[in-house]
């Protein structure tokens, strides 16, 4: 039905009938999007909802000895990029069977998409008699099976053809594939070639350096700094492929082929081929994950929220304590329901509806509509163990001392950015980091004395959401010359 209420709806020099087309397409256009937006089917909405879901938090293995064992929860990362195997299941590629995008991703925190798992190939004897992964032998890395909805995809590679190759370096090519075949096979060799003929059959250790040998074409799995462009950012292309030191070349057409020559072992990898594991340092980073998809409960609710915030880094839980201030207009330190929904979501917390009316709801206690922020987010709060509150307090009187007081301005003049862990990994920029630091105090007037209770209350929140001891300590000690 038409709207007649509209000026301008016909021309004026012209019949009745002869109606405006493009504002009868632009008023479809409108309603079609308003109900997309209102359905969740926008075109942004979709990629968001998808990259979040990629993003989940994962569970690592914690090790009770020093070495690899199948079964363990783990991430690879590559010397040269310094990233860490990630899947994209976003990106679907262009052939029949069913396969995704292999790449490195700069990550501080193991998501669903940068966790692998290692199990063993079942179609030969294990001749070691154990479940620890041993060099030389054969075995499957699996992409986490929350990313795929319990789908197993396995790390695959085939020999390089015009067709089928990197889609930039046109190297052979690496992608996660449901087809068990023996191109998903791979085994360790140690990284040092004075020592490798000796490692094989050795245990694989933990803080080992690898390579991950190919075993159908004999060469190692690499990454480079061959920018790949997806819905995560900037991230780098995975292939296959062997870099060695030229230091002998008569046998150089026979290693291409993939055939054993005498000089091999002696070669030292660059480091595109050179792997490093990353497990969990403590008993409490490994975790339940089928909480992490569990919505029946407030408390697994809740260990989802702690975990998505821990996430956003060590400055998580303060982001979302500075998004409630702003919108308590009267300082009361109270929120409703609407206010309380979108500040979670604007934190970018992952959550529907009805899970965030479960929780609202269990902090609303009058069942008024309203709850205190502070009460939300002390259920995130952690004390500070001893040796953390002493760095604390080191830095506190650090300030005072060079400064004479503690201010916003002091701590911007004295605080030291060029060696914050993420600017040596290359996360973040030393500009980004002092930023990070600045907005997060959320004070309008740089000259106002803080009280030590005011900074230990800023860094009991920082440490709240930095789960290891020395990156917290790290984080103190460059950022104040301690």
């Amino acid at each position: 039905m038409h709207n007649y209420n509209v000026d301008h709806k016909y021309k004026f020099q012209t019949r009745i009938g002869n109606w405006f087309e493009e504002w009868e397409l632009d008023e479809t256009k409108k309603k079609d999007y308003l109900k997309n937006r209102q359905n969740g089917q926008l075109a942004s909405i979709v990629k968001d909802t998808k990259t979040n879901y990629s993003l989940r938090l994962a569970s690592l293995t914690f090790p009770q000895d020093d070495y690899i064992h199948f079964g363990f929860h783990l991430m690879l990362q590559n010397l040269k990029t310094q990233g860490f195997l990630s899947i994209d299941i976003q990106e679907k590629l262009k052939i029949e069977e069913e396969a995704y995008n292999i790449t490195t991703a700069s990550t501080s925190q193991p998501t669903v998409r940068s966790v692998f798992v290692i199990i063993p190939y079942t179609k030969e004897p294990n001749y070691y008699g154990d479940d620890v992964l041993h060099y030389g032998q054969h075995f499957r890395i699996v992409a986490n099976p929350r990313i795929s909805n319990n789908k197993t995809f396995y790390l695959h590679s085939l020999p390089q053809t015009p067709t089928r190759c990197a889609k930039i370096s046109r190297k052979q090519e690496v992608c996660a594939i449901e087809s068990d075949v023996f191109n998903t096979v791979w085994k360790f060799e140690h990284a040092d070639p004075k020592i490798r003929f000796e490692m094989e059959g050795q245990p694989v250790r933990s803080d080992d350096t690898v390579l991950i040998k190919h075993s159908f074409t004999q060469h190692w799995l690499a990454s480079d700094d061959i920018v790949y462009q997806n819905d995560f950012g900037r991230e780098r292309e995975v292939f296959v492929h062997s870099y060695q030191c030229l230091n002998k070349t008569q046998n150089l057409i026979a290693e291409k082929e993939g055939r054993t020559t005498i000089d091999i072992p002696l070669r030292n990898q660059e480091p595109q081929n050179l792997w490093k594991f990353q497990v969990a340092r403590k008993q409490n980073e490994q975790f339940d994950e089928s909480v992490m998809d569990d919505n029946r409960n407030v408390k697994n609710l809740m260990i989802r929220v702690k975990q998505q915030i821990t996430g956003k880094g060590s400055y998580g839980l303060r982001g979302l304590a500075k998004i409630f201030m702003e919108m308590d207009q009267n300082n009361n330190g109270v929120v409703e329901y609407n206010d309380f929904k979108w500040g979670l979501r604007n934190f970018g917390l992952n959550l529907s509806e009805d899970e965030t009316k479960m929780i609202f709801q269990t902090f609303d206690k009058n069942c008024n509509g309203k709850i205190e922020f502070n009460e939300f987010l002390d259920a995130f709060r952690q004390q500070m163990s001893d040796k953390r509150l002493y760095y604390v307090q080191r830095a506190y009187a650090s300030i005072e001392q060079k400064a004479g007081k503690v201010t916003l301005e002091t701590m911007g003049r004295l605080i030291n950015v060029k060696e914050h862990p993420d600017v040596l990994k290359g996360y973040k920029t030393e500009r980004q980091v002092f930023q990070d630091f600045v907005s997060h105090w959320n004070k309008a007037n740089p000259d106002r004395v803080i009280s030590f209770q005011e900074f230990g209350e800023f860094y009991q929140d920082v440490s709240s959401s930095v789960q290891q001891d020395e990156t917290f300590e790290a984080i103190l000690k460059k950022l104040w010359n301690l």
